[in-house]
């Protein structure tokens, strides 16, 4: 596990020039682990912690893969941008991809929910599985009631 996150930070690290330039700040950050299982449709599921103001929420991811085949693990860390509330980081993020991996493997992701939350992903992956389409992941608080704030920004929207 500890190689894994350090991969990851690697991985962060060298993707940050390739990712989209952001004018701003993320609105917090995050980081999670899941498994996935696939026969022609894939099923993950995992938890994670959304850090937002040095504050932390657990929260649960799952989802569902078109096109897959396989068993996977996948670690990821990100920023979470235009995250105006709180109540605004549950939903469902979508992102089209493909994908194919054998042992290990990492990449970034771009995914967007209902509310306008964009999240900047770097992954590292492991295991064995072939993904051709698209598909999404639902996030959900596992606190009782997270807290509603307003998240501030230092610099103008």
């Amino acid at each position: 596990m500890r190689f894994a996150r350090w991969v990851l930070m690697v991985v962060l690290v060298a993707g940050a020039s390739q990712s989209p330039a952001q004018d701003r700040p993320p609105d917090g950050r995050l980081e999670f682990s899941s498994t996935a299982y696939g026969l022609l449709l894939g099923f993950s599921q995992g938890q994670g912690k959304l850090i937002v103001q040095d504050r932390q929420y657990l929260f649960s991811v799952s989802g569902i893969k078109v096109a897959t085949v396989g068993i996977s693990r996948v670690d990821a860390i990100g920023q979470v941008y235009h995250l105006r509330d709180l109540a605004d980081f549950p939903g469902r993020y979508y992102a089209v991809e493909g994908a194919f991996t054998i042992g290990q493997g990492g990449g970034s992701a771009m995914l967007r929910n209902e509310k306008g939350v964009m999240l900047y992903l770097q992954n590292v992956q492991q295991g064995i599985e072939l993904t051709l389409g698209g598909g999404g992941i639902d996030i959900a608080f596992t606190e009782p009631a997270a807290p509603s704030i307003t998240v501030r920004n230092t610099t103008d929207r």
